[in-house]
């Protein structure tokens, strides 16, 4: 479950980044929080694809 979380966050950060990015009005602080968040959410799937049990 917490898998499919996360894939579903990195889904959603990605799509408000590309949002963002197309916008030439874009607020830079949300913008960057979106791709720090998007990083973080990414590094939680890493360390969950190398546990020994992950699916």
């Amino acid at each position: 479950m917490h898998n499919y979380i996360t894939r579903e966050n990195i889904r959603c950060y990605q799509k408000l980044i590309a949002m963002s990015t197309d916008d030439p009005h874009r607020d830079e602080g949300r913008h960057a929080m979106l791709i720090q968040l998007l990083a973080e959410e990414q590094a939680k799937q890493m360390k969950a694809e190398s546990w020994p049990d992950a699916v």
